[in-house]
């Protein structure tokens, strides 16, 4: 059975190392709503938007966690070490043998309006751009185990990793006070 075409943004499913997934709130952008699972950039005034390159940012502060509207705050998923579940934007058929080769490869985010009914996400992974290089700011780790998503089929569900994160090289134990 194929895979339904859903595209929702980033969910966040669990810690690399464990634990509650933390999540911070941020002042956001005076221009532009944020929709619930858009990857997120801290911009030169401090102030959060949503990606605007597919290719990613060295300024990723992570995902966030709810939509916010113009000029408010949004809660962001920023640890860098959290495992996020997003949809395959469906152009090819993996195959069994490409999915399980894609574990360890980067990929590009597709960057398409969120819902406006929903307020919803509607990022996706970049299947065609899935490759062993660094530059994406897409990490595959592994594949969603779930309903729906079968990993040799296009639209398959991935987990990533964020890679540029603001908060790449801090400490597991910095914490803020």
């Amino acid at each position: 059975m194929a895979n339904t075409d859903a595209p929702h943004g980033l969910n966040a499913v669990r810690m690399l190392n464990g634990g509650k997934i933390p999540m911070n709130k941020y002042p956001s952008s005076a221009t532009t709503v944020i929709y619930q699972g858009d990857v997120v950039t801290l911009r030169a005034n401090g102030l959060v938007a949503t990606l605007k390159t597919t290719g990613g940012a060295a300024n990723i502060l992570g995902v966030a966690a709810a939509y916010a509207a113009i000029s408010d705050y949004v809660w962001v998923y920023d640890d860098p070490r959290t495992i996020f579940e997003i949809q395959s934007d469906g152009a090819t058929d993996p195959g069994s043998t490409t999915a399980i080769a894609q574990v360890g490869n980067t990929g590009a985010l597709t960057l398409t309006a969120g819902n406006t009914t929903t307020k919803v996400s509607k990022h996706e992974l970049d299947y065609s751009s899935v490759t062993t290089g660094t530059a994406d700011p897409l990490q595959i780790v592994g594949f969603y185990q779930g309903v729906d998503s079968d990993k040799t089929l296009a639209h398959a569900r991935y987990l990533v990793l964020l890679k540029k994160s603001v908060f790449e090289n801090v400490p597991e134990s910095y914490s803020v006070i």
